[in-house]
């Protein structure tokens, strides 16, 4: 199997040190490409964004007069599926309920709600069991939708956790996509795998067998590996690659338990460097899966702090060039989260 190359490239900048009255001091940083896709990212040097304190969060997640997510509204707020969907109606494992989404998000899309009896979860209360049992749920949705649908091959299963993630909504949830078009990044992703495929195996093993025990190293849960990438597309990024499992559908209750477990320990994690919002996208690999070598990958990232005027994370650098600035290298964030597995 080929090594994966990782390129690296210092770049040095002069800036005026105002610790050192504006004297010009010359600084490091680090430009990074991501073997696979060729994204590149830029590991800076200086201050850190970590907020110092965490911010208080007892406003923003107050329970209010009405939430469609809450245990007393679910039942009339929410409608159950199609019976030729699935029979279940309303699918529920443990506390979890996955209801239809309202908003079209593709052809098929559903929202899963890790909790209805509580209005707010904060990121180390979101334990194994909840989001395994959510992710159960959802993987079983997505099961149901593929064999009613099944040129619906494009599956992902994604969170936004708080308003600076885009949520809309502060109960704490998932929500799916299921549709023949699948996302931007999901087809370039399987794409660029692909393409490594047919000239040197499955890239996905070849990562793991690579990164194992390395710097960016962070532990297994069952068949599920975890690591910090090379060339982060976000603050504090973490992913996950399930050994075995090529699309959404064919994650077992094993493998949703297992990121669960990894999850939930990365989230404390993120809640004790003060952070308080994230995004995580499970991805699948599309109707030709299993012979592109695409093995699910679960990435996850910190978002900006609902602080009353907060600093977005996602500059025109993010948005429009798609190259990520990162201030903790994916090799600090390992260390950081390693010793929770």
């Amino acid at each position: 199997m080929a090594k994966i190359e990782f390129e690296e490239r210092d770049l040095h900048a002069q800036v005026p040190d105002l610790a050192a009255g504006g004297a010009w001091t010359r600084v490091r940083l680090r430009w990074r490409r991501d073997p696979l896709t060729g994204a590149s990212a830029r590991i800076l040097t200086g201050v850190k964004l970590q907020p110092a304190t965490r911010t208080d969060l007892a406003g923003l997640t107050a329970k209010p007069a009405f939430c469609p997510f809450d245990s007393e509204h679910l039942e009339t707020a929410t409608v159950p599926f199609p019976a030729e969907l699935t029979a279940e109606g309303r699918i529920r494992e443990g506390r979890a309920v996955v209801v239809p989404n309202i908003l079209a998000y593709a052809t098929h899309s559903a929202v899963g709600i890790y909790d209805p009896g509580r209005h707010f979860l904060d990121l180390d209360e979101l334990t194994p069991s909840l989001v395994g049992d959510t992710l159960t749920a959802m993987v079983r949705h997505a099961r149901a939708v593929r064999h009613l649908d099944p040129a619906a091959a494009w599956s992902s299963v994604n969170a936004n956790y708080l308003p600076p993630s885009g949520s809309s909504l502060i109960h704490p949830h998932v929500q799916s996509t299921h549709d023949a078009c699948g996302l931007t990044s999901q087809r370039f992703l399987v794409g660029q795998g692909q393409a490594w495929q047919e000239e040197n195996g499955s890239y996905w093993t070849a990562l793991v067998d690579q990164e194992a025990g390395g710097p960016r190293w962070v532990g297994h849960t069952g068949r599920v590996a975890w690591l910090t990438p090379f060339a982060p597309g976000g603050f504090h990024e973490v992913w996950a690659v399930v050994t075995g499992a090529a699309d959404v559908t064919d994650l077992t209750e094993q493998d949703t338990r297992a990121l669960g477990q990894g999850l939930s320990r990365v989230l404390a994690a993120y809640r004790d460097w003060n952070l308080a919002s994230f995004n995580f996208a499970v991805i699948g690999g599309g109707p030709r899966a299993r012979e592109h070598g695409h093995q699910v990958v679960l990435k996850v990232i910190s978002r900006s702090n609902p602080d009353p005027v907060y600093r977005s994370d996602a500059t025109c650098f993010e948005r429009l060039y798609a190259e990520a600035l990162i201030d903790l290298s994916p090799e600090e964030v390992a260390a950081g989260v390693r010793p929770r597995f």
